[in-house]
């Protein structure tokens, strides 16, 4: 089968990226890619220090004000980006189309026909006489006949592995996208290829022996750069009738809806989201669902015309399989147009054109903003508070050495009294040596209290006494009874 020739894009600006212009990755790119970025890992394993409250960061830094000021004021920003974040994201996450026409024009040239060629012979023969006139006025004493002067001929040249000089025509298939009127939506500028899954073109009485290349020329976009047009050159001597398939591409893909189910939601053609909530409706509006299993459809309200011969009802998690029966692909442009050889140029009186819908170009300048919010700046950020908080962890330690040495030097008996009374608890803590967990005395009372006389004068000495007189006598008694 063969395969047109596409035309040369136009010169100028175009938005649309080529699929063969993509430049490699580096190996640096490559290697970022692999391997996990380092401050990430940090943050994993060393998390950001909380900031401490307002009044503990001014007592650290008197000049916190502004700070706090600052930390108000981003606290509204990271609010304000966090709303535009959720805002852009939903935004996203729904189909924002906007309705554009596709024109597409029709066209054709012939070359090295018969009647072409008996023009440029005749052409070349007044060429000759003229010349021969004007030589015969200006040398009529070289004695030069008329007869032996060399004329250009009527033949012409035929190279069969290039086809020059064989009659043949050229059909093209242009077409471009129409302007909306809207500035912001005129932008952004595709390709004609782009629109199409695959052209078509069948022509008539062009079968093999005679014409080796067959009646049927095929293109789909894959791995060809976009293109707005196409070019078919063969080659023949009489008009050709021919039908050009066009198969549009819809984003997302749409479907003909077939006889029952477009009766019933009195629509031809829509995406598989749109059919499945008008179907949706239907058995809200109909009380399709069984009222003790809502999960169950019934077949009323024109539903059963859906379900098989005798179906009681489907799960609902049926129906995207249900009304999937019922979808078909939609029905390509077929455009009728008679290929003449008898001119030059032939342009098809009709142009036509094409509904198409695409996404609205502010989605992608909308995905373009969430990605520099989230991207680089974000980073760089994220960087910054992390600074912000290790200064601030910082500076609170150098504020409690300070206060440390500050406290030695006012009083130093006092300071290392309390200083070895709160290293003596700390060791004890770390020891076990703390209420309700036994130490090496048998009790849960620190050594450190043991040695203190104070200890035995208090109330629970007495009660420790009668607990233990009560022990050591029930001790005795059992071993009386033993003997």
């Amino acid at each position: 089968m063969s395969t047109p020739i596409p035309i040369p894009p136009t010169a100028g600006p175009s938005t649309q990226p080529s699929t063969n212009g993509i430049p490699p990755q580096t190996q640096g790119e490559a290697k970022k890619r692999v391997e996990p970025d380092a401050d990430q890992i940090r943050r994993t394993k060393q998390p950001r220090p909380p900031l401490p409250p307002p009044h503990i960061l001014a007592s650290l830094v008197p000049e916190s004000v502004a700070f706090n000021e600052l930390l108000d004021v981003e606290a509204k920003l990271d609010w304000t980006l966090m709303r535009k974040r959720a805002e852009i994201n939903d935004t996203l996450g729904r189909p924002v189309k906007v309705k554009r026409n596709i024109r597409v024009f029709i066209s054709n040239t012939a070359h090295d026909q018969t009647w072409q060629a008996a023009q440029s012979a005749q052409a070349v023969t007044d060429d000759d006489v003229s010349m021969n006139a004007a030589v015969e006025s200006k040398d009529s004493g070289d004695g030069v006949e008329n007869g032996d002067k060399p004329s250009g001929g009527t033949g012409q040249d035929v190279d069969l592995s290039t086809g020059k000089g064989i009659p043949g025509w050229v059909l093209r298939v242009e077409g471009r996208l129409l302007d909306s009127g809207n500035v912001r939506i005129d932008k952004t500028k595709r390709k004609f290829s782009t629109f199409l899954r695959r052209v078509v073109v069948e022509f008539d009485n062009r079968e093999p022996p005679t014409y080796p290349e067959g009646n049927v020329v095929e293109w789909s976009p894959a791995n060809q750069p976009p293109t707005d047009g196409f070019e078919i050159l063969r080659r023949g001597d009489s008009n050709v009738n021919c039908r050009i398939i066009l198969d549009i591409a819809h984003y997302p893909e749409r479907y003909r809806i077939t006889s029952p189910l477009s009766e019933l939601i009195a629509s031809k053609e829509a995406t598989r989201g749109e059919i499945i909530s008008s179907v949706w409706k239907l058995i809200k509006i109909a009380g399709a669902q069984d009222k003790e299993d809502p999960t169950i459809v019934r077949p009323v309200g024109g539903l059963e015309k859906l379900m098989m011969p005798g179906q009681d009802g489907v799960p609902f998690h049926d129906i995207p399989q249900l009304v999937t029966r019922f979808l078909a692909h939609p029905d390509p442009v077929v455009i009728p147009y008679t290929i003449r050889v008898d001119r030059d140029y032939q342009f098809h009186d009709k142009c036509f054109d094409i509904p198409v819908e695409m996404e609205d170009p502010l989605k992608s300048k909308m995905a373009d903003l969430l990605k520099r919010i989230e991207g680089d700046e974000g980073k760089e950020i994220m960087e910054l508070e992390d600074k912000v908080g290790e200064l601030v962890y910082h500076a609170r330690e150098l504020k409690q050495k300070r206060d440390f040495l500050e406290a030695f030097a006012t009083n130093p008996q006092a300071f290392i009294q309390n200083w070895l009374q709160a290293q003596a608890r700390d060791l004890d803590e770390m020891l076990g040596f703390q209420i309700g967990v036994a130490s090496l005395n048998g009790g849960s009372v620190r050594e450190e209290d043991l040695r203190r006389s104070d200890l035995f004068t208090m109330p629970w000495v007495d009660e420790a006494i009668v607990v233990h007189e009560s022990a050591r006598m029930e001790q005795e008694r059992r071993q009386h009874g033993k003997r």
